[in-house]
């Protein structure tokens, strides 16, 4: 796979001009303690700024991108802040989304940018229900499935890494087979643990950003407790989740493949 990129850190050109506020300030407040209004304001001076662009009508209530390359200012298919969000291998900027899971997103997609080179992000949904069909936290655009990302411009430092393949089917100390042994239970950990590689401190990584971001230990919109470890109980749902119940989709035997995450309570908000 290269060299071990948990050592290094890439600085994207379209966020390297000096700025009124470091990407540390401007992501300390985090997207779910946020208005709707206070979130699309953030959205909307990204888009002033040539970092973003929305794909027609966008406002307090939902938001629609569109893929723009910020480095170039050309548009580029579901390129968003500079990492291309695809389905599969089908690049799309996501739409009808609630303007604080937008902004998660974006800031998710910064983040993994900045710190680990990643150019292309996978996940198993992230666009709303315009048709008003589904109203859960998915159908309103308040959840994003995070199932991978990828480092590809063609020299030693590319990786891709699925939850699926690097973690949620990982065989560990804990998980021999792949899977943790009947009766765990909710006795679980972070399986990657103690395992050195480059997956264990990526998915490390990337779930403490979404903790700090998105719904952690509650609905609440601004949780003053210390963000949960992977393992613990949290909105976020991992491989690696407590709660276990086969044949749902609400336990961790559903989630092998994926991270879930939302902004605001599970159901209809």
């Amino acid at each position: 796979m290269g060299i071990p990129l948990a050592s290094v850190r890439f600085e994207s050109p379209a966020f390297a001009d000096a700025k009124t506020e470091t990407m540390e300030e401007t992501m300390s407040y985090p997207a779910r303690a946020m208005s709707k209004t206070e979130a699309f304001a953030e959205l909307q001076a990204l888009v002033d700024e040539g970092t973003l662009l929305f794909e027609g009508q966008s406002d307090e209530h939902h938001v629609n991108l569109d893929g723009l390359n910020p480095y170039t200012g050309e548009k580029q298919a579901g390129n968003v802040a500079g990492v291309v969000i695809r389905y599969g291998e089908s690049a799309a900027a996501p739409d009808y989304l609630d303007p604080r899971n937008a902004l998660a997103l974006v800031r998710l997609c910064q983040y993994l940018s900045s710190e680990f080179g990643v150019t292309d992000l996978f996940h198993l949904g992230i666009s709303g229900d315009a048709s008003g069909g589904r109203t859960d936290c998915h159908g309103q655009g308040r959840a994003v499935d995070f199932a991978g990302a990828a480092r590809r411009v063609g020299d030693d430092t590319d990786f891709h890494l699925t939850v699926l393949n690097d973690w949620g089917n990982a065989s560990t100390a804990y998980t021999p087979d792949g899977n943790w042994p009947d009766g765990t239970g909710s006795a679980v950990t972070f399986r990657l643990d103690g395992e050195g590689t480059f997956a264990e401190s990526f998915f490390r990584s990337v779930y403490d950003f979404i903790a700090g971001q998105w719904q952690d230990r509650s609905a609440d919109p601004d949780g003053e407790d210390a963000a949960t470890s992977i393992g613990e109980g949290s909105f976020i749902m991992s491989p690696d989740h407590p709660a276990t119940a086969p044949g749902t989709p609400h336990g961790r035997e559903a989630h092998k493949d994926h991270l879930h995450t939302q902004i605001g309570k599970t159901g209809h908000e």
